[in-house]
């Protein structure tokens, strides 16, 4: 702003695709468009699912609507997905509402038909334009067409959201090959030490269809690299740790980057139990889902400092509310130490297997309490775990449990003590965390130092993207380090074919 004058400002229009559309259809009809919130989307698609009959989950549901919305014109009605489609724009018309994909789609339509006019630009500029999906490129292309001078900044070799319909190269050919721009191949990087970009050099090479660049490092040797492998994934995650603390601690940025949010779950497990701070920056971290806290209150009444908390803990096994009610009716007279026959459970009115359910956990609860008086946490760890993983219905929820149990067995004391460390606020953002986060979310950030772990075939490539996306994202995670840069793996598994084309095996 100050380069381009105080008069500029009111010449000048920044934001997203999405952002620019939404004026554009707000002009058009003289009012803005309501969006239909999350909530909405989704109460609309399980009543078209129950109308209907189909047996399909609400995010498979909505995976399919986001995909049909990337493509131009509407699917065939006589098809499953074009039924539930028209039924979905049907819904979000009746109840005048758009949803978040329909603004761009609409307003490249009315640019099309000619009841919406492209801005008057004189000059558009769009970042990351390897990001753009269909809809996108075109809008771009109408104010092209339009007049407007524009000019694309991307790199190809970052395009890393095909499972969001990016286009990629593809996209950036499509654009040189109707308008035939000037094109500037920017090869210096101004982020990493040149042994850091020798590597991410070496592997994006093997990518046959891109955009050939000389890359250099502005900021020129210094830098370092290394690789090792690990018994397991544990102690992979300890000297990821270990490393990136002690980076922190003497004033440097640093961050353990990995393929998929689950696997920072021993990361974070070792961060708790070691008591250094972090910021898990990707996803939500696992100790916060409920099966944690469920397990904290059922070690808690191991220990009995509490007294509630049981009705929970049966819920988990699948008890229904009316049941739960009648056993606490018919249990919160019981003294400790007493036991309920199950016969007399059954006369309550309770069923067999709730019966059953409550005579077990009882009778371990009276076993772990005794270990618990000769301190033999471990026993009781080990039993409250597998005890929990029965009932697990999902594989988030053993996540969960798992993690959990791995803070806590390796920490020493009675419960009450390993659970107040668990759930200390240790997990924010600050200049002094490690950072844990994937690749796809590391892509525009940096840090001094990196650690970049499980880097299996098992891991990346993902079997669900292809070799070359999978190849790019390693290249943008590959690239997010300034100084040092280390590379590991554990060894249950082949080395990533990315790792040997590094030059590492």
């Amino acid at each position: 702003m100050a380069l381009a004058g105080p008069g500029a400002k009111k010449r000048l229009i920044a934001g997203t695709f999405h952002s620019l559309a939404y004026k554009q259809l707000s002009a058009l009809s003289g009012k803005r468009p309501d969006i239909a919130t999350d909530g909405e989307r989704t109460a609309i698609l399980t009543h078209i699912l129950q109308q209907s009959g189909l047996e399909w989950k609400i995010e498979d549901a909505v995976a399919v609507i986001e995909r049909l919305k990337t493509d131009f014109g509407s699917p065939p009605t006589d098809t499953v997905e074009g039924k539930l489609f028209a039924a979905y724009q049907e819904s979000l018309q009746r109840n005048d509402r758009v949803d978040f994909q329909d603004l761009l789609r609409h307003a490249v339509d009315g640019m099309q038909r000619g009841t919406i006019a492209p801005y008057k630009f004189d000059a558009l500029l769009v970042d990351e334009y390897q990001d753009v999906d269909s809809h996108q490129a075109l809008w771009t292309a109408l104010h092209a067409r339009a007049g407007a001078a524009v000019s694309l900044v991307c790199d190809d070799d970052q395009s890393v959201y095909g499972f969001r319909s990016a286009m990629g190269l593809r996209g950036i050919e499509a654009f040189s090959n109707e308008f035939n721009p000037r094109q500037i191949v920017l090869g210096m990087n101004y982020r990493s030490k040149s042994e850091i970009l020798a590597v991410a050099d070496k592997v994006i090479r093997n990518n046959s269809e891109r955009i050939v660049k000389d890359l250099v490092s502005h900021r020129g040797p210094g830098g370092t690299v290394s690789f090792s492998r690990h018994d397991d994934e544990y102690k992979e995650a300890v000297a990821a740790v270990e490393s990136m603390s002690a980076a922190v601690r003497g004033g440097k940025s640093a961050a353990v980057l990995a393929r998929t949010n689950r696997i920072l779950d021993p990361i974070e497990a070792v961060c708790r139990s070691h008591n250094i701070k972090y910021h898990r920056a990707a996803g939500r971290s696992i100790l916060d889902r409920p099966e944690s806290a469920l397990m904290g209150t059922l070690l808690e009444l191991v220990q009995q400092t509490r007294t509630g908390g049981l009705d929970a803990v049966l819920g988990f096994t699948g008890i229904g509310s009316a049941e739960l009610r009648t056993l606490h009716n018919k249990t919160s007279s019981v003294k400790d130490g007493e036991r309920i026959k199950k016969k007399d459970l059954v006369a309550a009115g309770l069923g067999e297997d709730t019966a059953e359910k409550y005579h077990d956990l009882s009778k371990r609860l009276t076993e772990w309490r005794s270990l618990c008086v000769r301190e033999f946490h471990s026993l009781i760890l080990d039993g409250v775990f597998e005890w929990m993983m029965q009932w697990a219905r999902t594989d988030q929820g053993k996540r969960a449990i798992r993690t959990t149990y791995d803070v806590l067995s390796r920490l020493n004391g009675p419960f009450s003590d390993r659970l107040e460390f668990l759930r200390r606020k240790n997990n924010e953002p600050a200049a002094d965390a490690v950072i844990l986060t994937t690749f796809h979310s590391s892509k525009g950030l940096e840090w001094d130092h990196t650690a970049l772990i499980r880097l299996e075939e098992t891991v990346i490539p993902d079997e669900g993207s292809s070799e070359a996306e999978e190849r790019r994202l390693f290249y943008v995670a590959l690239t997010r380090a300034r100084h040092n840069m280390i590379l590991s793996t554990a060894k249950k598994h082949p080395t990533s074919r990315f790792v040997v084309e590094a030059g590492f095996a």
